[in-house]
């Protein structure tokens, strides 16, 4: 094993936000994917979000009755002045997290001084990294490991995408030079990224069926 990634941490991400998304959007909530507070306590990652940008947010699963009841419950929380973190993926998402998978974790892996997130650039405590205990599996350790940097073209605006200051359709060779077919940048490569999610359900996708 090389190295684990965790997610920046909530001042790296306000430090990377785009001024339309620092600015507060009362009558909007967003629902948040279940897997990573599976493992982390629930309100921890998310609170800043509600607390300074006044959005609601609302955990949720994956099933297709999952994202209905969350959608419903941020409606609720508009539609009742509140603003915070619920949790709707309760089968799975304790509010404490999972504290047995933390302490493994904590016993196995240590943060790193820095890490470098492709279109973000480096922050600060974002990566994981083996602990003393468990050197005989680290491969930086055992083997000479180059850094190796790899850059999108610079053509491909991805790094905007991440942080969102523009649209996936407002890249210059969204939909041309870069489509899932013929990927050029990481968030077209991607099955979930966001540039293929814009092209394979927003207008490109039937233009294609079409032809």
């Amino acid at each position: 094993m090389r190295r684990q990634v965790l997610g920046p941490d909530a001042a790296a991400v306000r430090g990377r936000q785009s001024p339309r998304d620092r600015q507060p959007h009362p009558r909007a909530g967003h629902p948040l994917p279940g897997s990573f507070p599976a493992i982390e306590r629930l309100e921890q990652p998310f609170e800043f979000v509600p607390a300074q940008y006044g959005k609601p947010l609302v955990v949720a699963g994956f099933e297709p009755l999952d994202i209905l009841q969350a959608v419903h419950m941020i409606l609720r929380q508009l539609a009742d002045g509140r603003c915070e973190v619920e949790n709707q993926y309760t089968r799975v998402v304790p509010y404490e997290g999972n504290r047995r998978a933390l302490e493994v974790m904590a016993e196995v892996f240590e943060l790193r001084a820095h890490f470098e997130w492709r279109g973000l650039g480096f922050i600060s405590h974002s990566g994981l990294k083996l602990s003393d205990a468990y050197a005989d599996l680290d491969a930086e350790r055992r083997w000479t490991v180059p850094g190796v940097r790899v850059a999108d073209p610079k053509a491909c605006q991805c790094g905007e995408v991440l942080k969102g200051v523009i649209k996936p359709f407002e890249c210059k060779v969204f939909g041309t030079a870069c489509t899932p077919e013929r990927p050029i940048g990481t968030c077209m490569v991607s099955s979930e990224g966001a540039c293929a999610a814009y092209y394979n359900f927003g207008r490109f996708a039937r233009e294609r069926e079409v032809v």
